[in-house]
């Protein structure tokens, strides 16, 4: 997927990337994801709106943020 960073916002700690191509794009009419950061706690978000209502939920891409997450994690507690 190619995504751009629409906004940053350092007060809030987030950052806001709009998917504009990839494989998202043929299920999905738009996609945005959106991280929150606060002390030992990061929210990721999900915007998306489907093309058709049997498309299924992004859980794939759920599990891979959900591991990714988790190897930061176990990185930046090594050090």
């Amino acid at each position: 997927m190619k995504e751009v960073i629409e906004a940053i916002n350092p007060h809030e700690k987030s950052i806001r990337w709009k998917i504009i191509e990839g494989d998202l794009l043929e299920m999905y009419s738009s996609f945005t994801i959106i991280t929150s950061h606060q002390p030992q706690w990061t929210t990721w978000t999900f915007e998306y709106e489907k093309k058709t209502e049997d498309i299924p939920e992004p859980l794939i891409l759920l599990g891979m943020v959900i591991d990714m997450t988790k190897d930061l994690e176990g990185h930046l507690l090594k050090n």
